[in-house]
């Protein structure tokens, strides 16, 4: 369509033809737009077209050309009502007709009257000795002004411009604002004034954000070109700090972030424009004003823009306070990472005096009542952060403020000024701060007040719990002095919230979190009539029916202080073991009970005073928990629990070090510290990526310590020491890509760790393979390797896969040991599918790809068949009947296979079709890959290739052909057995027992 409207354009404005043409041109394009209106279908289509040529029209043709024929244009279009239409580009094209029309009104001149700054030169603003006196206009109003009529039809024309400053979609609004820009070129200074009134209007309370964009839009061009005269200023910065803070939620949707962003823009228009001087009465409420957008905005593209705007400001004006300082820190790159800027670069900006106090002030009136609750928890952060630099002036006005705010009925005030009391405090305790008794006195009615405002009721009840276990948690760990009846209450409310089931919230990990910090703060010797009834009430919890309670009181005995688990800790530890392990199958899906019954009992081993007995016995727990495979719908949930207990493993290791106790050296024995190794060995070869990469880094530190271990010199070759191995009780997983290392580097306090191969499987199996030369590990390591081997994800079982072909493939001598260690782990694990069936699928990887000398190859295959003969009988999954016909069938390729012959013929005529028709293909490739393995190869092949093995009716013609191959190949015949099981009985036929019965009886 731009194409032909272009063209058409072109060919009626020009000189010769535009006489005889143009008019005509333009009443059949209005006729044919007026006719598209009855069609339904291309309706639409054809007016955009017909709009297309005409705006293109009175682009290209010469205005003397236009002028007789634009008031009947105007007239016509309005007719047509295009501002009401659903389409978008119609209503845009409507506008630019518009203003192009109202361009055709007015004669094309140089406004004299407009603000002109002079010279744009950049160095300008840093030479201001030199520069000569402010921007001025030409010539005065009166001189300037020439007698000209303005037509009637521009207020027209202006009322389609101002409809579509509010038009909802961006590209209207975006093309009014232009429009009116170059309308007002072309008006005299009193109209220009008049229009800049009318913008006002945009930005009434009542009016919406597309307004509001579209007003910011408008000045912008208006500043830009110098026709916002200085005279303006006073009127128009208030309404740019409203608009840099535009943020309304209505219903499920947040608007406001295109306003402030047009804002933005305005203040770069504002920078280009205006002189140091005209600007100065304005500076400390812009420069501020940006910075909290640049800081706090919610919108990475908000805060990017302000950033921009604050660098031109700096620039151009060279008056903002510390713009150089400032600019060095919130850059493009810095303020993209919202915690980052409220974290880092507000304590930053906030060391320079001009915007301490509005930083502060912003993040106590604005964002802690923000309605997204991640902005309230940030704001908090940072006031914490802040009191090390504003000590006073927060304890002065912003805790009072935010006590008053728990008093309102905003849910997202009360839910901030939790947060933000909490870590006030403990930013106060830090700077050495004492809060007046007043304010203590108010903290401890906190809870009350929530309480009788029923805070906790409703649909926000739990998200309002959460925040008071962290307001609990941080109280404690400042210190504030409480009452005894704070403490009572404190504690009854932690113990509701500790049998929280809602995980999505997380009100029960933050109850856990405030118990640990409430218990270590205010529980002593000499109250000990408040928690003497604790663990008597946790442990009484733990069989509770509902899973919630079982885990919230496992993990409260968890973080429970020495003092408190002390009094009993034998009991303690036999009531806590059993939990630690799947009590029937009811319980295989209650993971989250056993992973907070681990935590438990480590907590016992590392907080209270232990014999070497209930130490050991605590240990072989932790690794008895290693074994826990459990499954259900989630999938491998028993995972969980082995990560856990790898690192309670760790947490106790190391504290097994540092100790020098007699009784707790004691505990280290030999046998414990192979169990220890074997048992992160198997783990940091399995399946799930998580688990590997948590085994490996526990092994890390056990190997690199001063634990005298076996074969160290070899685990240190496949672990090798990594100093900035990130420890257990960092939450942050290692970023893997350019962007999360750039996030990771930019947080404060942290460092990027160099050690992301151990979550890669491609990297970790080639190195670790070493490990296969250690025999008191090698079969625990075989044991979890060969699961990642037969598993699932095509990554992992390529990568652990190669590693072992090519380890077996350059070390020939460790093939017999390899073989055994197979064999030890099929006869360990015997009827556990889960390891036995990826192992068959190992075994058919070593037979196929790694050649064995044939002495050892008999005897692995005779000692592999007997073993299978051992898990197929009387098996009846499918899978794993599957899964074991291609090994065996390789297993002909040695030349004592009198075994492997007998088995495969008792399973070419098994009961399951699919296990017959596997037996026979596999055995039939065996036969081709393996030259002369058995007599009389080329008959046998010809009946495994004729032969229908999925057969369902005719069993006894496919054990003649099978007996046919058996004396082929010189085999005994397979007999059959009769079965010792009782026959079932068969019940009597009743008349009434079959459907067919009652259809027969009903006459059809």
């Amino acid at each position: 369509v731009s194409t032909q409207s272009t063209g058409v354009a072109k060919l009626v404005t020009r000189p010769d033809l535009h006489q005889e043409h143009l008019q005509p041109t333009l009443v059949q394009l209005i006729k044919e737009c007026n006719d598209a209106a009855d069609d339904v279908v291309f309706g639409s289509r054809a007016k955009l077209g017909t709009l297309t040529a005409l705006s293109r029209i009175y682009k290209l043709g010469r205005r003397d050309y236009l002028l007789p024929h634009s008031k009947y244009v105007l007239q016509q279009m309005d007719e047509m009502s295009l501002g009401t239409n659903h389409n978008t580009l119609l209503r845009k094209y409507e506008t630019k007709l518009a203003q192009r029309i109202g361009l055709s009104f007015l004669a094309p001149r140089v406004a004299k009257w407009r603000y002109t700054r002079g010279t744009r030169l950049l160095a300008d603003s840093f030479n201001k000795g030199e520069q000569k006196n402010g921007g001025e206009r030409v010539k005065s109003t009166e001189e300037e002004e020439e007698d000209y009529d303005i037509p009637d039809e521009i207020e027209d024309v202006l009322e389609v411009l101002f409809r579509g400053l509010r038009d909802p979609e961006t590209i209207v609004r975006w093309s009014a604002a232009k429009g009116i820009g170059r309308i007002t070129a072309r008006l005299p200074c009193s109209l220009a004034t008049d229009i800049v009134s009318q913008l006002m209007e945009c930005f009434s309370p009542l009016e919406t954000a597309s307004s509001w964009h579209g007003g910011c839009l408008a000045l912008a061009e208006l500043g830009r070109h110098g026709f916002l005269l200085p005279d303006h200023l006073p009127e128009v910065v208030p309404i740019l700090i409203k608009a840099l803070q535009y943020d309304e939620k209505r219903g499920n949707m947040v608007i406001g972030a295109n306003v402030r962003d047009a804002a933005c823009y305005l203040c770069w228009s504002f920078a280009r424009t205006y002189e140091p001087e005209q600007i100065k009465p304005f500076v400390h409420t812009i420069a501020s004003t940006l910075i909290l957008t640049t800081l706090f905005d919610r919108h990475t593209g908000c805060r990017r823009a302000a950033s921009a705007a604050f660098q031109e400001n700096v620039g151009r004006q060279g008056s903002f306070p510390f713009g150089i300082d400032i600019l060095t820190t919130c850059d493009y790159y810095a303020v993209a990472l919202q915690t980052n800027t409220y974290h880092k670069l507000a304590l930053n900006v906030a060391s320079y005096e001009p915007y301490s106090k509005p930083i502060v002030d912003h993040l106590t009136e604005v964002k802690v009542k923000h309605w997204c609750p991640t902005i309230r928890k940030d704001a908090s952060t940072a006031l914490g952060n802040l009191c090390s630099i504003l000590s006073d002036y927060i304890l002065s006005y912003s805790l009072p403020y935010l006590l008053s705010s728990i008093e309102t009925g905003d849910y997202n005030a009360r839910h901030g000024a939790l947060h933000a009391i909490g870590n006030i405090c403990v930013g106060l305790k830090d700077k050495s701060v004492d809060v007046p008794e007043e304010l203590v006195f108010r903290i401890n009615k906190v809870l009350g007040v929530l309480e009788s405002r029923g805070s906790f009721r409703g649909s926000g009840g739990d998200e309002m719990r959460g925040a008071v276990c962290y307001y609990i948690e941080k109280i404690s760990q400042a210190g504030v002095k409480l009452s005894r009846d704070t403490l009572v209450a404190w504690q009854q409310f932690i113990n509701a919230c500790l049998v929280n089931p809602e995980q999505y919230v997380g009100v029960q990990a933050l109850s856990v979190d405030a118990l640990r910090a409430f218990s270590h703060q205010h529980y002593t010797s000499d109250n000990m009539d408040t928690w003497a009834h604790l663990v008597s009430f946790y442990t009484s919890q733990l069989e509770h029916e509902f899973t919630a309670t079982r885990v919230g009181s496992a993990l409260a005995l968890s973080v429970l202080p020495a003092c408190v688990l002390d009094r009993d800790t034998v009991t303690l530890v036999k009531l806590l073991t059993p939990r630690t392990k799947v009590m029937g199958k009811a319980e295989t899906s209650l993971a989250e009970c056993r992973v907070s019954a681990v935590k438990a009992i480590t907590n016992v081993q590392l907080a209270c005073t232990c014999n070497s007995e209930t130490r050991t016995q605590i240990y072989k727990t932790l690794l008895e928990c290693l074994e826990d495979y459990s499954t259900d719908s989630r999938g491998d949930i028993g995972s969980y629990v082995r990560e856990a207990a790898m690192s309670c493993l760790l947490k106790c290791n190391q504290f097994i070090l540092d100790k020098g106790h007699p009784t707790i050296n004691l505990t280290f024995t030999r046998d414990l510290k192979l169990d220890l190794v074997r048992g992160f060995l198997q783990q940091s070869v399995e399946k799930i990526d998580r688990t590997r990469q948590v085994a490996l880094e526990s092994l890390h530190h056990i190997i690199h310590s001063d634990i005298d271990l076996v074969a160290q010199d070899i685990l240190k070759q496949a672990v090798p020491l990594m100093p900035n191995l990130r420890t257990l009780s960092s939450s942050v997983m290692l970023p893997v890509t350019e962007r999360e290392k750039e996030a990771v580097a930019l947080r404060e306090g942290e460092v990027y760790l160099q050690n992301v191969e151990y979550n890669n499987p491609a990297v970790v199996f080639p190195r670790v393979m070493v490990l296969l030369q250690t025999p008191p590990y090698m079969n625990s390591f075989l044991r979890g390797l060969v699961v990642s081997i037969g598993g699932l994800t095509e990554s992992l079982v390529k990568a652990s896969s190669s590693a072992f072909v090519d380890y077996l493939t350059e070390h020939e001598d460790k093939i017999e040991t390899v073989c055994e260690g197979l064999l030890e782990v099929l006869v360990a694990d015997s009827k556990n599918d889960r390891v036995v069936v990826p192992l068959f699928k190992t075994v058919d990887l070593m037979l196929t790809n790694v050649v064995l000398e044939d002495e050892v190859g008999c005897s692995f295959a005779r000692k592999f068949v007997a073993r299978v003969k051992v898990e197929v009988k009387g098996c009846g999954n499918v899978g794993k009947l599957l899964s074991v016909l291609s090994p065996l069938a390789n297993c002909l390729q040695f030349t004592d296979n009198s075994a492997v012959l007998s088995q495969i013929m008792l399973l070419l005529c098994h009961r399951y079709p699919r296990v017959r028709k596997g037996m026979a293909d596999a055995f039939y490739t065996a036969l081709v890959t393996f030259d002369d393995v058995i007599q009389n190869s080329d008959d046998v092949s010809q009946i495994l290739e004729e032969t229908f093995w999925e057969e369902p009716n005719d069993i006894d013609g496919l054990r003649a052909k099978r007996n046919n191959i058996c004396d082929l190949v010189g085999v005994a015949q397979p007999k059959l057995v009769a079965s010792n099981k009782p026959k079932p009985k068969v019940k009597a036929v009743e008349q009434f027992d079959s459907y067919s019965d009652l259809v027969g009886r009903a006459g059809y």
